[in-house]
Formats: C-alpha cells, sequence, structure tokens
C-alpha cells in the first residue's frame, strides 16, 4: 500500500491532505496526520508501506513560489532530523514521477519546478520516503491553487506506477539541482550528494547512497563542472571498485 503522510504543524502539508481527500477522493486510511514535524517523524514499527508520499511545505529565505521533491538523508551532522551520517530509501522513479508531474501541472502557475538533493529526515524508516513540497513561504503554503498542484502529483504517484528507466545516483552541483532536473526525462535519481556536502562522501557513505537507492542503481551520475577535479578522482575512483559506471549529465541533455 502506498501511503501519504504529513503534518499538522505544517501548513502547507495539510491543505495539500484536505485536498486529497476532499477533491481527489483519497480513502482516508491512506492519509497519516503526524503531530510532529514530518523531518522528526518516528513511524510504528509494524508500518511498511510500499512508499511513502510526504505533503510538505518547503522554507527559503528567497521566499521564490518553488514546488520541489527531494528524497531523505543526512550525509554529515543531522540539524534537521533523523541521525548523523544515514539515509534514507530513495525511491528514485517516483522522485522523478514527482517532478515530472510538477512540471506539467505546474506550467504557467508561476512557481519554478526543482529537483532537491537529498537533506534532513526522516532518516531510520525501513521503506522508502519522498517528500513533495510548496514553498517558499506562508504565501505559497496557504495557496490552494498551488497546494492543489502538488495534490494532483501525490495523487497520480498512489494511482500508478512510475516508469521504468536507467536509475543513478548523483554527486555534484548545487542544492537546488538544475543539471539534474534537466535530465530527469531520460534518468531518475536518487540520493543525490551535493558540492556542498562531498567531502561527506566517504566509500561507507558511497555504498549507503547506492545500497538505499531504489531501484539499484545502473550508474553514477555526475554533475562534471560542479564539482572539484580532485573530488571527482576521489569519486570515480572508490566507484570503480563497486563497479558502478561513471556518466555526467550534459550525456543526457539535448
Amino acid at each position: 500500500m502506498k501511503i501519504v503522510a504529513f503534518s499538522r504543524e505544517d501548513a502547507a502539508g495539510s491543505n495539500i491532505a484536505a485536498l486529497l481527500l476532499n477533491e481527489f477522493g483519497l480513502d482516508g486510511r491512506q492519509v497519516i496526520a503526524f503531530d510532529s514535524t514530518m523531518t522528526n517523524a518516528t513511524f510504528p514499527p509494524d508500518f511498511r508501506p510500499e512508499v511513502c508520499l510526504v505533503a510538505s511545505r518547503h522554507r527559503s529565505e528567497s521566499g521564490q513560489p518553488t514546488l520541489t521533491a527531494h528524497v531523505t538523508g543526512n550525509f554529515s551532522t543531522a540539524e534537521l532530523g533523523g541521525r548523523d551520517g544515514e539515509l534514507a530509501f530513495a525511491p528514485a522513479l517516483y522522485l522523478r514521477e514527482a517532478i515530472r508531474k510538477l512540471l506539467i501541472y505546474g506550467a504557467g502557475s508561476g512557481y519554478s519546478v526543482s529537483l532537491e538533493v537529498t537533506h534532513h529526515g526522516p532518516t531510520s524508516q525501513p521503506f522508502p520516503l519522498l517528500f513533495v513540497e510548496v514553498g517558499s513561504g506562508p504565501d505559497q503554503w496557504n495557496d490552494l491553487s498551488a497546494c492543489r498542484i502538488v495534490a494532483r502529483v501525490i495523487s497520480d504517484l498512489l494511482s500508478s506506477e512510475p516508469e521504468r528507466v536507467p536509475v543513478a545516483v548523483g554527486f555534484g552541483g548545487p542544492h537546488y539541482a538544475p543539471n539534474f532536473t534537466a535530465v530527469i526525462e531520460k534518468v531518475a535519481v536518487g540520493h543525490i550528494a551535493s558540492k556542498h556536502v562531498i567531502k561527506s562522501v566517504d566509500e561507507a557513505m558511497l555504498r549507503q547512497m547506492v545500497g538505499k537507492t531504489v531501484p539499484k542503481p545502473d550508474y553514477a551520475l555526475f554533475d562534471w563542472k560542479g564539482l572539484r577535479g580532485e573530488e571527482r578522482g576521489r569519486l570515480t575512483g572508490m566507484l570503480s571498485k563497486l563497479g558502478l559506471d561513471c556518466r555526467r549529465t550534459s550525456e543526457f541533455k539535448e
């Protein structure tokens, strides 16, 4: 079973959940409300959905109208939920489909659409989890037109299986991942380590990225210019030991 989760503290998440129930006919048993923030959510021990889709707000200082999706995990210190150095299971095909549908349904809305790199908790649940978000401030969180776009995306993800395309783990670039977003039609990316956290990616973390991206990655995908040369060399050396081919985002652009 696929599940939607949201926090009662979260205006956008609450709006999206209400729309799913009242306008999209979602079965109430599929929607789980938490009193805590979702970054610190603790799930019941016997909770085993196929995938958990988190309806959420996105916050940024810019306040720009933005629709985002991302998977969760901490490459080093857990500053916002989850455990230090722990990644959650990343449903790469669902992440790809979420971004694709946000781009389609959000066209002309005045909201930009972006894939975000892996960040924040929760991290310890034994099932894949994906955040789909409205940002970046209170005006947008209470914009029902934007929340309806996300609700429509989540409804689609619940009612169908995502297309199978090549799967990768990603390296490099900024937090908002434009070069990974740009190739979303051709490849699904699970965990992405941005240039800001790349020094924390040792062999153990690399194995986590690969082992917790679902389905198993076909290769590693680099935002080549978004990494320093020494970091590219260090990572490609470790990836070769794992038998994972390295590709560049530029290979998949039109």
